[in-house]
């Protein structure tokens, strides 16, 4: 089992790292991402209720990271597909004194 917890720890930060990438390239105030994706980088220890095929996104851990990077974090219920009310995409907002 540890060794499946240290491959998930490292496929996370892969998920991170690749956020982190298109959230420094982002030229505007808001940006959205799937919620998969930001699953992937931030699972939750917690099973995800509603399915198995993709982990519980862990909002705390998620708005830390976001926030030191100079991002404002939350849901975005009103942009989600038909279907997808359970995982929404993430708004990322630009925290004000990180805007150029």
């Amino acid at each position: 089992m540890q060794a499946t917890q240290a491959v998930a720890r490292g496929d996370s930060r892969a998920w991170q790292s690749a956020l982190d990438r298109a959230l420094s390239a982002h030229d505007s105030e808001d940006a959205l991402a799937h919620y998969l994706h930001v699953a992937f980088a931030f699972p939750s220890p917690a099973p995800n209720p509603y399915t198995r095929d993709h982990p519980l996104l862990n909002y705390r851990e998620l708005k830390e990271w976001a926030s030191s990077r100079g991002w404002r974090v939350r849901p975005a219920p009103e942009c989600a597909p038909n279907g997808e009310k359970y995982s929404p995409p993430v708004r990322f907002s630009r925290l004000a004194s990180h805007y150029h």
